[in-house]
């Protein structure tokens, strides 16, 4: 028999199977969904086992070099693989990538041991001993007393550095036979401590034990259909996953739990370590390759009943699924952006249906496609409309930062800001304030001929940070120092324009100098573990202002925060994506949501130059029903997704006249394949076009947007884009072509 392996690498000429001889050592270890070494041309690659058979394909059949790990994919896993290949037109090697650690890809899983030591023979013996050997050999005599007293087996590394005993003395006792060594592994876990005292387990709410009883009711049957939670927020929803994990687990089965932001994973995790204990594992892209490994082993082998974690977290090995929850399911976060460009949200409801498991999907502002799919019958949709407790929603106000500059205030704080700030602070509460932009300036201006300092690698402009007085680009990292005189006029009026939340904390600072600020944003948790020092200090009350981007938004739960301001709502408005009125309601709204999560109650305060949108009016009136009808409508005139479904192509260069003819001969192509077949007669195409950002590190960008029937079946769409890429071959390797099913931004 001869293995059929495929290879993860992005190239049509790599994404079919190759064969392989099994060597006589691996005889009866390699499977269907082995990762495995292979020779492949000049190099040594990682491959997987998708097949075996008779006859190779070639005259002269190289072996597999090596298994890489001892875990084959289930069955299960490898029909997934073939849905996301199928689905989101990539190689089965790339999607089959997705659900193996990096450190296995790459051989470099290691299972991590300590040496212990255990008596060798009996305690009297080892008594005689001590006694003969405390002038002759008073070390060894020691170590032996030791391990008598604390053992019968410890670490060699704690008896090695106990009080007067040493390695020397240690090593002499083992190769005298009187201790014997073995190696034990020791597990990598990101969970230091497990709470020892769990907290009361609420009283359900009415809305909380219907939802629970119809999704527990539904858990038997062959295979239920999605639930859509709509619950707002400080509803209680995660109660609402913790009772029917638990009716989960009484099933002998698993879950798996995705949280849309590695920020909210440590305030999850330890919400279900205080509920489930030592059956939790975490999996997350900050954990260094061997706790990830660990834990990912740890699923794998039933320890772990229970898996949080981010997007790659929906392909954890875990056995007898029976639940998967996607909090937050709305969040653009679990879409990948890179090959395979998969969205953790769909590809958890196809894994659920595979394993005939239970899919929650949970968010207090649904995304348009999700809310559509519930009411036409695909999800299940179960509503939270009140909050635990009765208490209130907050109340939101709207500013008109045009007022406020006709007014002659033209600091970033409305009034009404400025003095709900010192109101909290005299009180003694907390506040969070919003922006979803980093840095200090957004972009850097010679006022005497206008010029603007941009990337040298991108269309963008360059973006101030105060720390280390640089000007920094946030596509491709490219960072310089502030110019003291305009590189292209010599003018020396540089200035500095727009606000980041570098900025915002500067002017917190000045105006409230003696309140205690904290920033959270990418620049500020890039370290292991930043996140979760900083949320667990401001929830203890170290700091009275949280500063932060989207990381703030959703998922966090302080009740003494009593006070929420967006400093600008425009930020995601004005976007050229179709989604940009969706987003700023889902972010007003989840970050509206942190405020009032107590018996204090909340108040949000929203900055805006364009109060008459209906983004934002209806998300002053937690009115998520009338911003969806208003949505759905715009959504079906310009026929955006649900009324089709998008696919984007992306043609990028070093040269821009190449990169514009292979896009329109893609075009072209498209446009004879779709007139040659009726069943892809209904698909509209759009471009090509530059991109909104049309150069992104140095290449330049143009694409084509097909606007399809979203009831075509996925076979039938990655046929089309696959015939249309062999048909029409790039001219050079220089261009890369990326394609997008279901993308969540058009830039």
């Amino acid at each position: 028999m001869y293995a059929e392996v495929v290879v993860d690498i992005p190239s049509e000429s790599a994404k079919g199977l190759f064969h392989y001889s099994i060597p006589a050592d691996l005889q009866g270890q390699v499977k269907v969904g082995s990762a495995v070494l292979v020779p492949f041309g000049p190099r040594e690659i990682t491959g997987y086992v998708v097949g075996f058979t008779e006859t190779p394909d070639v005259a002269h059949v190289k072996d597999i070099r090596a298994l890489r790990g001892d875990t084959a994919l289930s069955d299960q896993m490898m029909a997934l693989a073939t849905w996301i290949k199928e689905y989101y037109t990539c190689s089965l090697g790339e999607a089959i990538a997705q659900m193996f650690p990096a450190s296995v890809r790459r051989g470099r899983a290691r299972v991590k041991t300590e040496s212990l030591v255990e008596l060798a023979i009996s305690q009297d013996e080892a008594k005689t001993l001590i006694a003969s050997m405390e002038r002759r050999a008073p070390r060894q005599s020691q170590a032996l007393k030791i391990i008598l007293e604390k053992g019968p087996v410890m670490p060699r590394r704690r008896l090695n550095k106990a009080p007067g005993s040493t390695p020397g003395a240690v090593r002499a006792l083992i190769q005298k036979g009187i201790l014997n060594e073995m190696q034990r592994e020791v597990l990598r876990s990101p969970i230091k401590k497990i709470p020892r005292t769990r907290r009361p387990v609420p009283v359900l709410t009415p809305e909380q034990e219907t939802a629970v009883t119809t999704i527990v009711d539904s858990l038997d049957q062959a295979w239920p259909k999605p639930f859509l939670l709509h619950g707002v927020t400080a509803s209680g929803k995660t109660e609402v996953y913790m009772r029917v994990i638990e009716a989960v687990l009484a099933r002998g089965k698993s879950a798996i739990v995705l949280v849309p932001e590695i920020s909210l994973t440590p305030q999850m995790t330890r919400e279900f370590c205080e509920r489930f204990g030592r059956d939790v594992a975490v999996l997350h892209s900050k954990l260094s390759p061997g706790e990830r490994y660990d834990e990912w082993r740890r699923a794998e082998r039933g320890d772990a009943k229970i898996v949080v974690g981010a997007r790659s977290a929906v392909f954890a090995p875990v056995r007898d699924l029976g639940l998967i929850v996607v909090d937050e399911e709305h969040e653009n976060s679990y879409k990948q952006e890179e090959s395979p460009r998969y969205h953790a949200r769909d590809v958890a409801c196809e894994r659920a249906r595979i394993s005939k498991a239970g899919c929650i999907l949970g968010s207090a502002t649904p995304s348009v496609e999700s809310y559509y799919k519930a009411l036409h019958g695909e999800y299940t949709l179960l509503r939270l409309p009140h909050r635990v407790g009765m208490w209130e929603m907050p109340t939101v106000e709207v500013i008109d930062m045009r007022e406020e500059l006709t007014k002659g205030n033209r600091s970033m704080f409305s009034r009404s800001l400025s003095e709900a700030i010192s109101d909290r602070l005299a009180r003694g509460e907390q506040m969070i304030l919003f922006l979803n932009r980093r840095g200090y300036s957004t972009f850097v201006l010679c006022r005497e001929c206008g010029h603007s300092m941009r990337c040298p690698e991108c269309d963008v402009a360059l973006t101030y940070h105060a720390a280390g007085s640089n000007i920094r680009c946030h596509y491709c990292d490219y960072e310089e120092p502030v110019p003291s005189v305009c590189p292209n006029c010599g003018g020396r009026y540089i200035r500095y324009f727009g606000a980041g939340t570098q900025k915002i904390e500067g002017a917190v600072n000045k105006l409230f100098p003696h309140a205690r600020t904290v920033r959270m944003d990418t620049d500020t948790t890039r370290r292991k573990g930043a996140h979760e020092i900083i949320v667990n200090k401001f929830q203890r009350g170290d700091y009275d202002i949280l500063i932060g981007t989207q990381m703030v938004a959703k998922g966090l739960d302080f009740p003494n925060v009593t006070l929420v301001g967006v400093i600008s709502a425009d930020t995601c408005l004005n976007l050229p994506d179709y989604k940009a009125g969706e987003r700023t309601f889902q972010l007003l709204t989840q970050v509206a949501g942190r405020a009032g999560r107590g018996e204090k109650g909340g108040h949000v305060i929203v900055q805006t130059y364009s109060p008459e949108h209906y983004a934002i009016e209806l998300g002053k009136a937690h009115d998520y029903g009338g911003f969806y009808k208003e949505e759905v409508a715009c959504r079906g005139e310009g026929l955006y997704p649900p009324f089709s479904r998008l696919i984007l192509v992306v043609v990028s260069g070093k040269s821009l006249p190449v990169v514009e003819r292979y896009s329109t001969a893609l075009v072209r192509t498209l446009r004879r394949q779709i007139g040659s077949l009726r069943q892809w007669k209904s698909i509209k195409i759009l471009g090509p076009a530059p991109c909104a950002l049309a150069r992104v590190k140095g290449m330049h960008r143009w694409q084509i947007l097909l606007k399809a029937d979203p009831r075509m079946k996925p076979c039938d769409h990655n046929k089309l884009i696959s015939d249309m890429l062999k048909a029409c071959p790039s001219p050079s390797y220089d261009i890369m072509v990326q394609v997008d099913v279901d993308p969540e931004s058009m830039l």
